[in-house]
This record gives structure tokens, sequence and C-alpha cells, in this order.
């Protein structure tokens, strides 16, 4: 079986509704907005795996809501009249406080600068507050990134690269090209040939693994690779489009229903999920980029949005990380790459579904779900990208 329809629900026959979608926007922002606590940012929900109030960092916590509201703000989605600028110094410090608790079971070095869960999110918003020393302070946490033995996405040298294309776009100084290009490098020469294609290997939590998708593996070494795609050296360019479509094919599971692949190269034992983190969603959305996907790649990453559209919405809910929305923005990036409406219409009939789920979950719970990766937030920013009819996944496409 190449998915679990268990962890997924029927497709309710809603119409796209542009008032809908941005009424949702609204509903979310300012839910948000009348939650916040200056002091304990926001409450943690009882769907995130007993995590617990006043999180700071960008994947649960307050540092992803502070993005995310400033970003929808920033774009004339929808408004809210706190100021976070002045908050942001303090958010810093605690980012750094509950890395320095980490548990040493967890195999991870506090003193890294970890993308998701530390300190350069904060500094790139501190930089466009015009905090001036935020752009040095982050430098030099990435440049001791260097020799990062993680190679993903959430804790690794993925992360700081994303943060060095940003803060580039932020600041037009070279040196973020020069340390990106370091990293690179270094990501490069440690992609290894073997029976399931050239892969990397992830070693994290005290385990060694070769993931595939994009928040700790493969998919995600690769799209930071392909976010300074011209900072790259002709060699490094063909490296990434030959590997790209030797591993994709080598770990493709088709089926009548569309092409999966496992959340590990060559694992077929473990559940076969259809969500951005693991699975068919994440891997279109990460990969299908017009710098690599010629024809074949393009009709592999094509029939696993079949299989996305098959499978239907995640039963989980409605957020990014294994969630509706995010399986949603692997139709906004077909419908980039081929001009097809039709991608556009199944990410705008996910939306829809999202938006009941949201509701729903809000309505059951008396509270919305604080966060940007696996909350409601991000949800806000998917729709916002299906009235737009573009394909920019938050804080990894654009900050």
């Amino acid at each position: 079986m190449t998915y679990d329809s268990a962890r997924h629900a029927p497709l309710a026959a809603a119409v796209w509704s542009p008032d809908d979608a941005r009424a949702a926007i609204g509903e979310i922002v300012a839910g948000a907005e009348a939650r916040f606590d200056p002091e304990r940012w926001w409450p943690g929900h009882p769907m995130d795996e007993g995590v617990p109030d006043g999180m700071p960092g960008l994947y649960f916590g307050a540092a992803g809501m502070i993005w995310g509201m400033e970003f929808l703000k920033r774009e004339g989605a929808a408004d809210h009249a706190l100021d976070f600028a002045p908050m942001l110094p303090g958010l810093l410090a605690a980012i750094s406080a509950q890395l320095s608790q980490m548990p040493p079971a967890f195999g991870l070095e506090p003193n890294r600068a970890s993308y998701l869960f530390g300190e350069p999110p904060v500094l790139l918003m501190m930089i466009r507050a015009g905090n001036a020393g935020a752009a040095d302070d982050l430098y030099r946490r990435i440049d001791s990134n260097r020799d990062l033995p993680i190679l993903e996405l959430m804790w690794g040298a993925a992360g700081t690269m994303l943060a060095c294309v940003f803060a580039h776009e932020m600041t037009g100084e070279d040196r973020w090209r020069t340390l990106f290009q370091a990293q690179a490098a270094r990501v490069l020469a440690d992609l290894q040939d073997g029976p399931d294609g050239p892969i990397w290997t992830q070693r994290l939590y005290g385990q060694t693994a070769r993931y595939l998708g994009p928040v700790h593996g493969y998919a995600g070494d690769t799209l930071a690779l392909l976010r300074a795609w011209d900072w790259l050296e002709p060699d490094q360019q063909g490296r990434i489009k030959s590997a790209c479509l030797a591993t994709l094919t080598a770990n493709a599971r088709p089926s009548a229903q569309g092409t999966n692949w496992p959340a590990k190269a060559g694992d077929d034992a473990g559940p076969m999920l259809v969500q951005y983190c693991h699975g068919a969603a994440g891997m279109v959305a990460s990969l299908a980029d017009p710098r690599i996907a010629g024809p074949e790649l393009t009709a592999l990453l094509s029939d696993g949005g079949r299989l996305v559209w098959t499978a239907g919405p995640l039963a989980k809910g409605s957020n990014l990380c294994h969630g509706t929305g995010g399986n949603g923005f692997a139709f906004l990036k077909l419908h980039a790459l081929t001009g097809d409406p039709a991608w556009l219409g199944h990410a705008r009939a996910f939306a829809m579904a999202a938006i009941d789920q949201c509701r729903a979950a809000r309505a059951e719970l008396g509270r919305g779900r604080y966060t940007l990766w696996t909350g409601d937030i991000g949800l806000a920013v998917f729709l916002h990208e299906c009235l737009r009819e573009t394909a920019r996944f938050p804080t990894v496409d654009v900050f």
C-alpha cells in the first residue's frame, strides 16, 4: 500500500471561495492577537505532543507566530496592532536559554545554530527591524556551524544555508554568499552514492538514518541548495540535477493511485506517509523546481501530486508540517511548474477543507493552534498563496 487511508479524510465538494479564504485569514490573525501575552507569548496546544505554553522558536513557538503575523501584515492580507520589534531581543534570549537546557540524549549541541528551533530566524527578524548588531551576530553563529555534523533543515546545515539566503536578500552583503558557498561545498561533499541513489546520512537524536523528506532529509538539503542556485558552480548544479532524478527514481513507490516515497531511503517497513515532512507531498513541494525538473522528473513529481490528491486531506488537521495545508503546497508548486490550472484547483479544494478543519478544531477545543509549522498561522499563509496563485512555502521560500 502506497499510503494509509486511515490517516486521511474524505474531501468535501466545497466550492472555492476567495471571500471565505480571506475571512479565515482574518479570523486566525485576530485570534492570535487576542491570545498574545507579552511575557508568556502564546499557549501550547493539546495536539502538539505536550509542548508547553510559551515556546519561543520558529517551528512550535513565538518566533513562528510573529513571522507569520508580520508576513501577512506586510502582504496586506491581515492587520494587527502588536509591535513585536522591541520584543525580539527578549525572544532571542529565551531561545538561547531553552537550548542550553536541551537533554544530552538528543545528541545535539546547544551552541549550534538551528533554523527551526534556534536563534537565526529571530536574528533575521531583528535585521529587518533595523537592529544594528543582528547581522554580525547571525553571521558568527552560522560561521561556527561550518563543521556541523547534522545534514538536514530543522537542526542542521540546510537551515543555516536558508538563513544566509534571506540575510543576503535583506542586506545585500556578499559575505552571506561566501558563507552559503562554504556550507554548500561541505554538504555536497557528503552526498554519497549508493543503491538508493545519492543520499545524505543524518545523525540526529542519537540515531543514524537516511531520511528523504524536507524537514530532516534529502529534499531539505536539496531545496536549500536550490534557493541559491546562481551561487553554485556549474559542476555543483549538474551534480544536484543528476542526483535528484536518480534518488527520486530509485526510491519512488508507484501504484495505481500515484507515486509515493518512504520516509527513509530503502525502508518499506515503516508507514507510508503522505505529508510535507515525510512522503509525496513534501517531495513534490520541495523539488518541483524548474531549475532541475526536466520532463522525466516533472512526470514523476506530477504522479506524486496525483497520489496526494487521491489520498485526500490529512485527518491530523490543517497545518503545514503534517496537515492539509502543507499537502496543498504540493499542488501550488506543480501549478507553478507546469502551468496546469487543475493543480491550482486541487490546492484550493484542499484550502477549503483545511478551513473547515481549522474552524472545527477551534470550536471543539475553544482555542486556536498558535504555531507556524503545526498550527493555524501556517494555514493562513497557505490560504494567502492560494489567493495570490503563488507557491511560497513560509520560511523556506520566503522570509
